[in-house]
């Protein structure tokens, strides 16, 4: 029992040097942008993304690529916060309907996606360009707006307490029960999970609905912070969606050392030094995605078990040589 519990602490610090290892980094080399307490003003930027990550993870980790993330949180708070406004305004009526419509519009996008029939990537792109279109129409194509009292979900304890809590859900979704574990059966051999009597389709059509979830929790949160929600077109939803799938590439390469969950906020925790570093620096914030893609590709090739990195690791091990004892 005490191995295994040290084999998880070792793991999960091996797992956690990543974002230490660039902080100190970013920390040597611009220490007046990087000292202080700006480490947990970093940690509070990364809980935002983390929570829509959490769930593009439920699709990303079956091989589906859910595109129309964004798309699904900007319409689900137009919609979602217009139809609150309507029925009182208050802060619990529009949090409500903004989950419960971004649950419905994954539910729709993952029918879509088995009935149709076509590769995700089709799908949700598709998919993508029809919600845009839907939340430019919708309310007169005006976006919607909530009183100032919203922003009570947008003060500290309230962010911490709801990313904890979105967190445990994930976690334990993922973790423990019966459609975690067909996820992770489907995900390993598809084929063998058919056999074995598990409804593939209904696994995927569950995974959009994760992602809905999570895109509602991320939406009540995001709009806490800006009190309105202009509609996005011409793909403009696509940025959450990268920055999501980012997290989760970073939580795919821990998998082996820490469950996914925790590895997609180690994942979220990375991008936003990235980009914090960036703008330290003093280079372009427009290099933002550019500089996340790069980085992460190096690490994932890294962090990679394919052939030619695996022959890599040995000849450096070679170059070594052995150990000369005293």
């Amino acid at each position: 029992m005490k191995n295994n519990i040290a084999y998880k602490l070792k793991n999960l610090l091996a797992a956690i040097a990543i974002p230490l290892v660039l902080y100190v980094v970013l920390l040597l080399c611009v220490p007046q942008a990087m000292g202080g307490t700006q480490i947990f003003s970093i940690l509070y930027q990364a809980m935002l993304p983390a929570i829509l990550a959490w769930g593009v993870a439920f699709a990303c980790k079956l091989g589906l690529w859910h595109f129309a993330a964004g798309a699904n949180v900007i319409v689900g708070i137009i919609i979602g916060a217009g139809i609150g406004n309507r029925l009182g305004g208050s802060t619990a009526a529009i949090a409500f309907c903004i989950i419960a419509t971004c649950v419905l519009l994954g539910l729709a996008m993952g029918l879509i996606y088995v009935l149709i029939r076509v590769p995700s990537i089709i799908a949700t792109v598709g998919c993508m360009l029809v919600l845009e279109s839907i939340g430019a129409l919708a309310w007169g194509g005006g976006g919607v707006s909530v009183a100032k009292t919203y922003g009570v979900l947008n003060k500290t304890p309230v962010m911490i307490g709801c990313t904890v809590a979105c967190f445990l859900v994930a976690y334990i979704t993922y973790t423990y029960t019966k459609f975690g574990f067909n996820l992770k059966a489907v995900s390993s051999n598809i084929n063998v999970a058919e056999q074995q009597g598990i409804n593939v389709n209904k696994v995927k059509v569950l995974s959009f609905v994760m992602v809905g979830l999570f895109s509602g929790f991320y939406g009540v949160l995001s709009l806490a912070r800006s009190f309105v929600q202009t509609p996005t077109t011409n793909m403009g939803s696509m940025d959450m969606v990268f920055n999501a799938i980012m997290c989760f590439f970073v939580a795919a390469a821990l998998e082996k050392r820490v469950n996914l969950m925790v590895g997609v906020f180690i994942g979220s925790l990375t991008v936003q030094l990235i980009k914090f570093g960036i703008v330290a620096l003093g280079i372009s914030g427009q290099f933002n995605n550019a500089a996340v893609a790069v980085a992460l590709l190096i690490f994932c090739a890294i962090s990679s078990e394919s052939e030619s990195m695996m022959k890599l690791r040995a000849k450096l091990r070679i170059r070594k040589g052995p150990k000369v004892s005293a």
